[in-house]
């Protein structure tokens, strides 16, 4: 065992993928930032098992663990935010939902096609239902051995390049979750959003009209999709804290080792006291995220319920990633606030964190709800 009580094999998993950003991501992340993730890029990814690194074996993946996972996602986070919320949108929810809750039959079809690149979107937010996903208005009605799908969804990752859609509907007896393939009829995605950062990850609305969709994608039991969402959030959010770990954690170093080159009244700005107090609350607070994720974690690999863990790591590190990558600039002072350093861009990809797959106020009802 090593560090934080990983195996040497979980930590060889980041190892190895930040070899792979030194080498392919972080020579070009401003680039990525601009235009977005190529076709290419993705198929490399895919070819080297990144997209399929969580799915079981069985199904065509690596069948890594979840501290496996959280390595390789907090490694692409530092290299370039957008790259790591690709990733494990595409694995921690899209694929995750078809893993837990798809029949056996749905899984020998679909897993090997997204373990092979066959990048899966998340379809649960609309444009008048976010946190409230009782809210939700898309849906489903029987036709025959089909069902016909209408409804819009809105901010869905990857829906640009996606290759399979989970769609989570009204039907019924209820909301329940589709699987529904990209090239059928009536499936309509809009143009991407223009976003404050994660800009290479590229969001979009899709629309649903009149599509058909055979009644054997439908996912667990009809009228139980709440449930499946809500379980499947919960490894959503680990993804989304092991990304705001590694954005923490590369705005830290980017603010120390400027420090300790800019120099101020003859010595660098990182002997004064007040910058080391600054890196004593950053040190400090990244720590803290970790053990919150690594507990989060733990309880995830032992089968145990893990749903207020990951929502306490999700919220502590992604406040804290916002907190330290604000810092990063401040310390980087006027130089921070230009293109020409990385702190701006950390510091717009962290934002997001604290909004998607449940906002912090979201993680405060589900933590605080334990002691109603």
């Amino acid at each position: 065992m090593s560090l934080f009580g990983l195996t040497d094999e979980q930590l060889e998993c980041g190892k190895v993928a930040r070899e792979f950003c030194e080498k392919r991501v972080y020579p070009v992340t401003r680039k990525l930032d601009e235009e977005g993730l190529p076709d290419e890029f993705i198929a490399e990814l895919a070819k080297l098992g990144y997209l399929g690194s969580s799915i079981p074996e069985e199904y065509g993946g690596m069948g890594v663990d979840v501290f496996s996972f959280a390595c390789m996602v907090e490694e692409f986070a530092r290299a370039n935010g957008g790259l790591a919320t690709l990733v494990a949108a595409h694995l921690s929810l899209g694929c995750k939902t078809l893993e837990l809750f798809g029949s056996e039959n749905q899984k020998s079809k679909y897993l090997p096609q997204m373990a092979k690149g066959g990048i899966t979107s998340f379809c649960l937010t609309e444009p008048n239902a976010g946190t409230d996903v009782f809210s939700i208005r898309a849906k489903a009605d029987p036709d025959g051995e089909n069902y016909i799908l209408n409804g819009e969804k809105q901010f869905i990752t990857s829906a640009d390049i996606a290759k399979f859609f989970v769609v989570f509907c009204k039907t019924e007896k209820g909301p329940t979750g589709f699987l529904v393939e990209r090239n059928v009829d009536g499936l309509m995605v809009g143009t991407p959003e223009k976003k404050l950062g994660i800009r290479s990850s590229k969001t979009c609305g899709v629309h649903f009209q009149d599509v058909k969709i055979p009644s054997e994608n439908m996912i667990g039991e009809m009228g139980k999709g709440l449930r499946v969402a809500l379980n499947v959030l919960d490894y959503g959010r680990l993804g989304v804290a092991a990304g705001a770990l590694g954005m923490a954690e590369q705005a830290f170093s980017e603010a120390v080792e400027y420090a300790k080159n800019r120099v101020q009244f003859g010595k660098s700005i990182a002997s004064f006291q007040t910058t080391q107090f600054k890196f004593a609350d950053m040190r400090t607070e990244i720590d803290a995220s970790r053990y919150l994720l690594y507990y989060a974690l733990s309880k995830c690999s032992e089968g145990k319920r893990f749903s207020i863990e990951a929502a306490k790591a999700k919220l502590k590190s992604s406040e804290v990633a916002c907190n330290v990558a604000d810092q990063n600039i401040q310390i980087h002072g006027g130089y921070g606030y230009t293109q020409d350093y990385n702190a701006e861009r950390l510091w717009r990809d962290a934002r997001i964190t604290r909004i998607y797959e449940g906002t912090s106020e979201a993680m405060r009802m589900v933590i605080g709800g334990a002691y109603r």
